[in-house]
């Protein structure tokens, strides 16, 4: 038997809401500076957790019609809102033919007011279309139907690994000929006080005071205090590349390959050993074809928490051996915070742009690096170098991996 053709994935298509901004040139200019976007948290009563990555100034019937805001929630809308940028920045004039969207949590916000209804008033005074803005997979719904995608239709949950595991689908779907052009996401919106307060409870979140908001997040530094939570959107549409060239479509960089895995260790903590992850890694350069030796930037998970931080600086000296103390690595949520099943695909926007500009963004915040995250993490400021291969890992509650491979188109 003949191997079935593998067509070239290029990404041709980027749509953003970040709380550095709603656009991938905001965004870029927050990382590439290393100018922190994480801000004071509203909320409704006092928790140890004071700040956030807050997207600001989002208007959603910029996006949308005033029916759709009424049945839609927040993170429905985030979402939207990013495909709908995507899509005009590929210029598509015809359906996708998948979708892929990674989420952690949905409308969990969503469902914590149809509860605090419920026991106030009674459940005859909820909110009758609750369920639809709270299912996860109501946002992807919402954009099937506004752009026809009768197609695959997927929405991932893997925790902070979701919107890297669509990557991977996606690449698949157009590597393998199921679709020329697919559209993978990912979102969060839980920014919501029962949602903090659970991570509260397991002491994840930083405590760091409101007045120090930009210096909260800060991956692989001896002073951490736990993660920065953040929302946000992206998508990318991606596309086989005799779609591309059909079209004329302006290219932002290619999808060379990706892998998944599970630690089957801990639904909290990963392993301390970075053996699974590393795996990941390496199994993800594999499916690109290449030896891990030729990647020229890591952008790492980073979630500014001891045992992320230290089983990742494991992880990547596994994966990449001498490599590892030449590669460099950078941590986006420094700037941007960790927006769970949103954080891969905002931090892949990051490493499109970073190829393209030819410059490693610096990590912020690392002033004192941890003794045991030893590796180059690119302190404080950036620099200009060539990036012609670059991984983007993410690592999830319940050990999901995740790996995607992206080179220069």
């Amino acid at each position: 038997m003949h191997e079935a053709a593998r067509h070239r994935v290029l990404v041709t298509g980027i749509g953003v809401e970040s709380c550095a901004g709603a656009t991938p040139d905001a965004l870029w200019d927050a990382l590439s500076t290393g100018r922190p976007a994480i801000s004071a948290l509203e909320l409704e009563e006092p928790l140890p957790c004071k700040v956030g990555g807050v997207v600001k100034g989002f208007d959603p019937r910029d996006h949308m019609s005033v029916q759709q805001v009424r049945r839609t929630s927040r993170f429905q809308q985030l979402l939207f809102a990013a495909a709908m940028k995507a899509r005009a920045d590929a210029a598509l004039r015809t359906a996708p033919g998948a979708l892929f969207v990674g989420t952690g949590g949905g409308g969990l916000d969503e469902a914590a007011r149809l509860v605090t209804t419920l026991r106030r008033s009674g459940w005859s005074q909820m909110n009758r279309l609750g369920l639809l803005r709270l299912l996860p997979n109501q946002a992807a719904g919402l954009i099937a139907q506004e752009l026809d995608i009768t197609g695959p239709v997927l929405t991932l949950s893997t925790a902070c690994a979701s919107s890297t595991d669509a990557i991977g689908a996606g690449l698949r779907a157009v590597r393998d000929g199921t679709a020329d052009v697919v559209l993978v996401g990912g979102v969060e919106s839980w920014l919501d006080l029962p949602c903090l307060a659970s991570f509260c409870l397991l002491d994840a979140l930083s405590q760091r005071p409101a007045a120090e908001a930009a210096s909260a997040s800060r991956p692989f530094d001896r002073d951490r205090d736990g993660m920065v939570p953040a929302e946000g959107a992206a998508v990318l549409v991606l596309e086989s590349e005799r779609s591309a060239l059909r079209r004329g479509a302006t290219v932002h960089g290619e999808v060379l390959g990706a892998a998944s895995t599970c630690d089957a260790h801990h639904p909290l903590a990963p392993r301390t050993d970075g053996t699974v992850a590393a795996r990941t890694i390496e199994l993800a350069c594999a499916d690109a074809g290449l030896d891990p030796a030729a990647v020229d930037l890591v952008s790492a998970h980073g979630t500014s928490t001891p045992l992320n931080d230290r089983a990742e600086t494991a992880a990547i000296k596994r994966a990449f051996g001498s490599h590892a103390r030449h590669v460099a690595i950078t941590a986006p949520k420094s700037v941007i915070g960790h927006a769970c099943g949103a954080c891969g695909i905002l931090e892949s926007v990051g490493v499109l742009l970073a190829m393209r500009e030819k410059y490693v963004p610096p990590t912020a915040n690392l002033h004192h690096p941890d003794p045991a995250c030893d590796l180059d993490y690119t302190p404080l400021v950036g620099r200009s170098t060539p990036i012609n291969v670059a991984v983007k890992q993410n690592f999830g509650f319940g050990g999901q991996n995740s790996a995607v491979v992206f080179g220069t188109a």
